[in-house]
Parts: structure tokens; C-alpha cells; sequence
């Protein structure tokens, strides 16, 4: 059955699946941060026998011709657009609605930072269209986000008309 947001906030078990919902969203988030973090530390040697491992997966099983160039900025995209659903997810468990935004801006500056963080590291370098390539990657999964909990609002009104009828 419907319930509005006061029933739920005075319910004992919606309180204690917003917490268990908070931690373990933003703990993906820090995860996935750490993940990103730890590629970023490889040295260059080192990154690049990784996407040489990527690449050569992708020849093999998929017959795709891509240079080591593409794998790259593609994983860079892919690894912020995953950190881009995440981070939206735990925004909007975190205030109850979408903080686009917000969670696009937290990308962008994860993104920033990480580009500075590989200035130190030994064959890295701090790139601004690296910076540009994970934006897009954030944008597109925000543009995902936005189109599943539009799909997600439009399910719950047509539930709730239901249950009123």
C-alpha cells in the first residue's frame, strides 16, 4: 500500500532501510572512488600493460580494431560514468530527490583531482582533455539517471492512481 513521507519517517523499519540505503550507497561511492584512485596510481609502464590486456581481450573475443589510445579515454569515460550513477544514487538517497547538479559537480572535481593526482605519479601526466573525457563520461551516465527515475516517477504516479481508485 501507498504510504506518504510522514508515515514513512515515523516508521521504525523505513528508518533503518534509509540508513542501511545511505551506507551502502555511498560506501559504492567511495568504493568505486578507490578503484579509480588505484588505476591512477599505476605507473605508466603499468597502465599501459593494462590497456594492452584490455585491448588484447578485445581483438580476440570481439574482433574489435581499436587502438590502445580509444581503450584508454573509453575506460576513462566508462569509470566516471559508473562513478556518475553512483554518486546520483546517493545524492538522492542522501535528500530524497535528484541533485543532478550536485553529483555532476562532485564528478568533475573527483575527475580534476585525479588528473592532478597523476601529475605525480612516474610517465603520468595531468591532462585537461582527460578532465573533458571523464565530464562527458559523467554526463552521459546523469542523462541515463535522469531518464530512469523520470521512468521511476511516472511508474509511481500511475501505482499511486491505482491505489486510489
Amino acid at each position: 500500500m501507498y504510504t506518504s513521507f510522514r508515515q514513512q519517517k515515523n516508521d521504525p523499519s523505513a528508518v533503518r532501510r534509509r540508513k542501511w540505503l545511505l551506507i551502502v550507497s555511498w560506501t559504492l561511492v567511495f568504493l568505486c572512488m578507490a578503484v579509480i584512485f588505484g588505476l591512477s596510481q599505476q605507473e605508466a609502464s603499468q597502465s599501459q600493460e593494462t590497456s594492452d590486456g584490455v585491448l588484447r581481450w578485445l581483438l580476440e573475443h570481439l574482433n574489435l580494431q581499436v587502438s590502445s589510445h580509444t581503450v584508454r579515454k573509453t575506460a576513462h569515460a566508462l569509470e566516471y560514468c559508473g562513478l556518475e550513477v553512483l554518486l546520483y544514487f546517493a545524492y538522492l538517497a542522501s535528500f530524497r530527490m535528484p541533485q543532478a547538479a550536485l553529483s555532476l559537480l562532485t564528478n568533475v572535481l573527483y575527475a580534476t583531482s585525479d588528473e592532478i593526482h597523476q601529475y605525480f605519479i612516474a610517465g603520468r601526466s595531468c591532462q585537461l582533455r582527460d578532465v573533458f573525457v571523464d565530464f562527458l563520461g559523467a554526463a552521459a551516465g546523469l542523462a541515463a539517471c535522469m531518464f530512469l527515475y523520470g521512468l521511476f516517477i511516472l511508474y509511481q504516479k500511475k501505482r499511486h492512481r491505482k491505489w486510489q481508485c
